[in-house]
C-alpha cells in the first residue's frame, strides 16, 4: 500500500530555505528529527542544473550547501577519503575521468583518467585503511566483440593504477569493501554495452548477472551467487555491519511480469529475496536505485526513481514495512535512526512536499 500523506512519513517537521546553487535559487527541504543533533551531521552529491552542467555538492542536514565545484561530465557515485576534505567522483557509464576534489578549498585537484579502452561503472570504494581504491570498470573494444568487467586498483596518494582484475561478469556495477575480512563484493549487472552506443543493451538473452565475492590479495573469485532469473540486473549494493549484503536489481523482462527486486546474502548462503506481496513489488517499475541502512541498523531504504516511491524493509525479519511516494527519487543515505533523500526535481527530502525544480541530484548521496 502506497503512504501520500505527511503524516505517514517518518520525519514530520519541516521548512524550505532558499539558497544559491550554481547561480540559481534552489528550495531544499531539509529534514529535522526531533531531538538530533544536525550540526555535524554532512552530505554529499552529484547534479546537473537545467543548462546542462554538471556539479558535486557537500551540504549539511539542513539543506545548506556547503560547497561545491562544476565538473566537465555527469558524476555518478561518490567517495569520502575519511579524516580528509577529499572526495572522489565517478563518471557516469562510459566516462572515462574521475575527479579528485578538496572539499576546503572548493577546488579540483586532479581529474584522473581510465585507461584507454576502458570507462568507469559510476562507482568505487575505499579499503578499511583508506590507502586503496577500487572501481568498477569495463574493457572493450572498438569491434563490440571483446569486453570484460574489471575491478582497478589504484593508490589514494596520486591515484596511480597498481593492479587489476576481473570483476567475476559482465557490466560490474556497485562495489564495498567487506568490514571484517579482506574481500570485495561487487554487483555483476551482466549487461554487454558499448560506448559507441552506451545505452544499447547487446546480450538480453544471454546476460549472467551475479553477486562476486573477491579476495583482494590473490584477485581471484572466492564466491559466487547468481539470482533465479537471468534477466535480473544486480546493480547496487550496501552493507550492514555484520557485512550482510543488500543488492537491488533492475528487471529487463517484460513489463507486466512480477519480480523480487531487492536481495539479502551473506557468505556461503543463497541470495534472498525479501518479503513483499507482487503489487508492492510491481510499484517499484522493475528498477531499484540507491539503497541505504540505517544508523541504527533496523531499516534499510531503497529508492526506485521509475517507480516514483522509496521502501523501507526491517532488517531482521526482510519484510517490507512501507512504500512512500516520492516523485523521481534519487540518492539516499542515513540520518541517525533515519533517512534523507534526494530528488532528480532537486529536493532534499523525507516528506513529501513541494518545492522549485531547478537542479536535477543524481542517483547517489553519501554520508561524509
Amino acid at each position: 500500500m502506497l503512504h501520500n500523506k505527511a503524516s505517514d512519513f517518518i520525519s514530520r517537521r519541516k521548512f524550505c530555505k532558499s539558497l544559491m546553487v550554481a547561480g540559481v535559487g534552489l528550495c531544499v527541504m531539509p529534514v529535522l528529527t526531533g531531538c538530533m543533533t544536525l550540526k555535524d551531521k554532512r552530505f554529499a552529491s552529484a547534479f546537473s542544473d537545467n543548462q546542462g552542467q554538471h556539479f558535486v555538492a557537500w551540504f549539511d542536514a539542513s539543506g545548506n550547501i556547503l560547497g561545491q565545484v562544476r565538473i566537465a561530465d555527469r558524476a555518478h557515485d561518490l567517495c569520502h577519503i575519511a579524516q580528509s576534505n577529499t572526495l572522489l567522483a565517478f563518471s557516469r557509464r562510459p566516462g572515462r575521468a574521475m575527479y579528485v576534489i578538496d572539499m576546503q578549498s572548493n577546488k579540483i585537484l586532479s581529474k584522473v583518467e581510465s585507461a584507454n579502452n576502458q570507462h568507469f561503472f559510476g562507482h568505487g570504494a575505499l579499503s578499511n585503511d583508506g590507502q586503496w581504491l577500487y572501481t568498477t570498470e569495463n574493457y572493450f573494444d572498438e569491434s563490440y566483440k571483446a569486453y570484460e568487467g574489471l575491478i582497478v586498483v589504484r593508490n589514494t596518494h596520486n591515484f596511480a593504477v597498481e593492479s587489476q582484475f576481473p570483476s567475476g561478469g559482465i557490466g560490474p556495477h556497485q562495489l564495498a569493501a567487506l568490514a571484517h575480512e579482506d574481500t570485495l563484493v561487487v554487483a555483476n549487472g551482466g549487461i554487454h554495452t558499448h560506448p559507441a552506443s552506451p545505452r544499447t543493451k547487446l546480450n538480453l538473452d544471454s546476460m549472467q548477472p551475479n553477486l562476486s565475492y573477491i579476495d583482494i590479495a590473490s584477485g581471484k573469485v572466492v564466491e559466487q551467487v547468481q539470482p533465479a532469473d537471468h534477466l535480473l540486473s544486480t546493480r547496487h549494493l550496501c552493507l550492514a555491519s555484520d557485512d550482510s549484503v543488500y543488492v537491488g536489481c533492475q528487471y529487463q523482462g517484460a513489463k507486466h511480469l512480477v519480480q523480487p527486486l531487492i536481495f539479502a546474502h551473506q557468505r556461503g548462503g543463497q541470495l534472498n529475496a525479501l518479503s513483499a506481496n507482487d503489487s508492492q513489488w510491481m510499484a517499484l517499475k522493475q528498477y531499484t536505485a540507491s539503497l541505504a541502512i540505517n544508523e541504527a541498523q533496523t531499516t534499510l531504504a531503497v529508492t526506485s526513481p521509475r517507480g516514483g516511491v522509496i521502501s523501507y524493509w526491517h532488517l531482521k525479519s526482510g519484510k517490507l514495512d512501507k512504500l512512500e511516494t516520492q516523485s523521481d527519487c534519487a540518492g539516499i543515505a542515513p540520518l541517525g535512526d533515519e533517512f534523507v533523500a534526494s530528488t532528480g526535481r532537486g529536493e532534499l527530502v523525507s516528506y513529501k512536499s513541494h518545492t522549485e525544480y531547478l537542479l536535477h541530484w543524481d542517483n547517489h548521496m553519501i554520508k561524509l
